[in-house]
């Protein structure tokens, strides 16, 4: 699933193929009928034509086309993808959605699965609605960080891919920070003291920075941001059976928090 480096980097390919003060001609979205809300729905881009996109912005794993009038919001969920094509270059397999712009530039949302979400907002308040603060790119402290999690008896994972407390850290990236500062991701959080939080926020961006640095340096052969692979270089813990621990170089263990497998190490995590 992209995470927040893999949609920041898309945010940046989008600037640099020159989306942005480009008016929308044309909409052309896919025979298969989409739902008008939750997964994979495609809602009210059918009134687009006619707008320019002035910016493209992002909180969390959250997408946004600035328009001159309203907010396009785009989720890539499991496998999405947006592709800018060249002149009469054809649509790929699995485009859900085309926008032609003036100029002859083509943006297409490719999306296997179809679990990603397109939708018109009015405004981005709108567009972020329930999101936390940015894990990358907000203000916010280390101090300030603890704050969100003071009181909270949950264990410390589930909490950190809660996008209300903090937006963008993902089940990859919150095992990679864990492990950086040696929490379990088992642990309560109101067991960890506020310097943990501090040194967990700083390990966050830490890994979410390195990850950004790798796929700007690992594009496909069109330029284009690399989608998130588990087992690539830019992660500390290899997360597949009998992979160890790069401290201790014991095997890491497997557990469900919240739905979603993590890999820890039992012996430095605590």
């Amino acid at each position: 699933m992209p995470e927040l480096p893999e949609v920041e980097s898309l945010r940046r390919y989008l600037l640099r193929e020159g989306v942005v003060d480009r008016k929308i001609e044309t909409v052309g979205l896919e025979d298969k009928p989409s739902p008008e809300s939750g997964t994979g729905a495609i809602s009210g881009v059918d009134q687009l034509a006619g707008r320019t996109v002035t910016g493209i912005e992002r909180r969390g794993k959250q997408l946004a086309a600035v328009l001159d009038n309203g907010v396009l919001g785009l989720h890539m969920g499991m496998t999405g993808q947006v592709n800018v094509l060249v002149q009469n270059e054809p649509a790929p397999r699995f485009t859900r959605a085309l926008f032609t712009m003036n100029s002859g530039l083509r943006m297409a949302l490719v999306d296997p699965r179809r679990w990603a979400k397109l939708q018109y907002f009015s405004s981005l308040t709108q567009t972020f609605r329930g999101l936390g603060p940015d894990a990358l790119e907000s203000e916010i402290t280390g101090k300030e960080f603890a704050e969100r999690f003071k009181g909270r008896s949950a264990q410390i994972k589930p909490l950190l891919l809660n996008q209300s407390i903090i937006a963008g850290v993902g089940n990859i990236y919150a095992d990679e920070a864990l492990h950086r500062v040696k929490i379990s991701p088992a642990r309560r959080a109101n067991d960890v003291p506020v310097i943990g939080y501090i040194e967990l926020l700083a390990a966050i961006r830490e890994s979410l920075e390195k990850a950004l640095e790798f796929i700007a340096n690992n594009p496909d052969d069109r330029g284009r941001p690399y989608i998130v692979d588990a087992y690539d270089d830019r992660m500390q813990l290899h997360r597949k059976s009998g992979s160890l621990c790069p401290r201790c170089e014991i095997p890491l263990v497997t557990q469900k928090f919240g739905g979603r497998t993590g890999y820890f190490c039992s012996n430095c995590q605590k």
